[in-house]
């Protein structure tokens, strides 16, 4: 089925291409195999050479655990879905922890990412024309910063990033359907349906992506399709509720999981101006802003003019998740973080594309120049950069430290990393109590498991240093934490600091008693 000659989502010419024209399928399986090749290559640098992050250790902990405990007690005090540990419980038990394996989870989905474009033009019979957008959608998707980024992160934003793209493909699918009949519109039901669902199993923002998508699925059956609505409606409900069903066992937790996070004080900020910051991620970095935004902006001329239907569709999975989470941040909980939104990278990718064949003819190749120079810019950027470097401050104290030092950790969260990187050396210990320290009587500001520092921990700190002329602090975001400094205050009063070990974000700092002697505790 070739939809060149009929409006469709991703033609970007009206009249029929001739079938002579058509890419072979020896050459575009090759090109889409050195699309995704370039892709695998462009996230291996430095994949195991970056220590794992705070969040990244969150998840080697959690894959760790039993099941039956992940299942039951941990959504009550973890902020996210337990099915990504689940899927990377089962990753290491085949792969082991170690950075790279850690991370390799999510190389493989933004892998697949990339070929999920010119692989589902393909499945879809969408064309000649239709494939070679895909084509160079997955190429920009390839360098595409934010999506090399991401998948260097044992996290489940590129497992999202797939399920994600792939729902909007099922239900751009699904909106042709109602256009042209198609007799394969349950099996874009089905897809819709469990892509749909997973997104949400993966991150509770997913929830957000479906508002967008069966909005936008809406909007266009009642503005931009012709035929019978009741059967378009059917269609549309159906999904929906195959949606529901397949994310509905995680309801109930996540209902637990709102009433434990409610007490929580947040350490995000919403402003408006971090909206923008959604566009960074999906435009591959803020070089990209103005560029992207032109491309993207000609392929919604593009749908306005000829696929009207999937102009709404698509205008609503790209701008209604953003607003409505942003307003969700400004008015009931501050949850707005930029990597939310790397599942619509593939879909900005795709519009950037379309936005380069709108072009005439003679600026389409300086165009696709100018995006590949500047996502390649921002890539070295990215490999340029630092990460929380647990790995290097963990392996220098466990080098420097002596007999009888004695090592204090804040905010108990850290006991993450301390856990995977510091396998000898000192005990630590945490500040108020161990991971987790459920429903104390203080802030709890960004877990329902490590709560501030207060007041009373001042006797514990004096009990467990009594006697030890060193002592080790491992903090992070101490102000957030300790906001009246009270552990470093007490530690103040009774040693001098002789050296900070500084690692991005995360600090060790050693105090040792002046002339070897104790000042006592006040």
């Amino acid at each position: 089925m070739d939809i060149s000659s009929q409006q469709g989502p991703l033609t970007p010419l009206s009249t029929a291409a001739p079938r002579g024209r058509d890419i072979p399928q020896a050459r575009f399986w090759t090109l889409a195999l050195l699309v995704t090749g370039l892709a695998l290559l462009l996230r291996l640098p430095t994949l195991a050479g970056r220590s794992l992050w705070l969040d990244e250790t969150y998840s080697a902990w959690f894959a760790a655990v039993p099941l039956r405990e992940l299942w039951t007690s941990v959504p009550l005090y973890e902020t996210h879905p337990p099915f990504y540990y689940t899927l990377l419980k089962g990753w290491t038990a085949l792969f082991g922890t170690h950075e790279a394996a850690l991370r390799s989870l999510s190389v493989l989905a933004s892998v697949l990412t990339v070929f999920a474009l010119p692989a589902g033009a393909r499945w879809a019979r969408l064309g000649a024309k239709a494939e070679r957008v895909a084509l160079l959608a997955a190429l920009f998707l390839a360098l595409n910063a934010a999506s090399i980024q991401y998948a260097q992160q044992a996290r489940p934003y590129t497992i999202q990033a797939l399920a994600g793209s792939l729902a909007v493909f099922f239900a751009g699918m699904l909106v042709l359907s109602f256009v042209r009949p198609d007799p394969r519109r349950w099996c874009w039901m089905t897809g819709l349906a469990v892509s749909t669902g997973l997104t949400m199993w993966l991150h509770n923002t997913g929830v957000f992506a479906a508002l967008g998508m069966w909005t936008g699925m809406t909007i266009a059956l009642l503005a931009g399709t012709p035929g019978p609505r009741r059967p378009q409606i059917l269609a549309v409900a159906a999904a929906g509720i195959g949606a529901l069903l397949v994310w509905s066992p995680f309801v109930p937790m996540l209902i637990k999981q709102n009433a434990a996070m409610a007490h929580l004080a947040y350490w995000i900020r919403f402003t408006p101006r971090n909206v923008t910051a959604a566009w960074t991620v999906i435009s591959g970095g803020q070089v990209l802003h103005y560029p992207v935004a032109l491309l993207v902006l000609l392929g919604f001329v593009w749908l306005w003019q000829r696929a009207r239907a999937h102009f709404w569709l698509l205008a609503c999975v790209l701008v209604l998740p953003i607003l409505a989470l942003a307003g969700y941040s400004y008015v009931v909980k501050p949850v707005f973080l930029s990597r939310l939104f790397l599942w619509l990278g593939p879909l900005g990718m795709a519009l950037t594309a379309l936005g380069v064949v709108r072009l005439p003819s003679r600026w389409r190749l300086p165009a696709v120049a100018v995006v590949l120079a500047l996502s390649a810019h921002a890539v070295l950027g990215f490999y340029r950069s630092h990460t929380e470097d647990w790995r290097g401050m963990l392996a220098q104290v466990a080098r420097d430290s002596r007999p009888g030092d004695v090592v204090l950790a804040f905010p108990n969260e850290v006991q993450m990393p301390v856990t995977y990187y510091m396998k000898s050396g000192p005990a630590v210990a945490y500040l108020p109590g161990p991971f987790p320290s459920l429903h104390l009587p203080r802030t709890y500001t960004g877990n329902s498991g490590a709560p501030n520092i207060a007041p009373e921990d001042v006797a514990r700190i004096r009990a467990l240093t009594a006697g030890h002329p060193r002592v080790w602090l491992i903090e992070r975001l101490a102000k957030l934490y300790d906001p009246d400094g009270i552990v470093m205050k007490e530690l103040a009063n009774r040693y001098r600091l002789v050296q900070t070990i500084e690692g991005n974000g995360a600090n060790i700092r050693l105090y040792e008693a002046a002339d070897g002697t104790l000042r006592p505790g006040r």
